[in-house]
């Protein structure tokens, strides 16, 4: 049931990217999709797999599941976040959705936890939450570096 479920929010977030009016430019979204993808599986290859913090099921099905929330589900869910927050008019506003994208995520996490797809040793959901919000700072701040970097090449050019 854990695999149903991820899966679904899987596609439910590439519906959503797909469908939406997207304000970063077809470069910008893979940028965007391809630093959250590499810094995710380093994070989860990390606390998983390094320092033991935390397990992931070795059934087939559930660990398919972690891996399309790895691969997929957080980073377009990403590319979707800061596409809206780059049509935000204020700062409360671009908080508010990356609030509501951390919620998503972390209730993506919480669906595995429930279904025994993660189990958490010595991590918990507030760590996660801390990753995550940073997660996205951190994609923010290479977004608007990669943005520099193309307005100084087309300037020197």
């Amino acid at each position: 049931m854990g695999f149903v479920l991820l899966v679904f929010l899987a596609w439910l977030v590439l519906l959503l990217f797909t469908s939406m009016n997207k304000k970063l430019t077809f470069i910008e979204n893979t940028f965007v999709y391809l630093s959250a993808m590499v810094i995710h599986i380093n994070y989860t290859w990390i606390v998983y797999e390094e320092l033991n913090m935390a397990d992931i099921s070795q059934q087939i099905l559930d660990n398919s599941g972690f891996l399309i929330h790895r691969s997929i589900t957080l980073p377009i869910t990403l590319a979707i976040t800061l596409n809206l927050v780059r049509t935000a008019p204020s700062l409360g506003s671009k908080l508010i959705k990356v609030a509501v994208s951390v919620a998503f995520l972390v209730s993506a996490v919480m669906i595995a936890r429930y279904f025994g797809i993660v189990d958490y040793k010595k991590w918990n959901i507030g760590y996660e939450i801390i990753y995550l919000f940073l997660l996205h700072l951190v994609v923010q701040f290479l977004l608007n570096y990669f943005g520099q970097l193309k307005t100084r090449g087309v300037n020197e050019a």
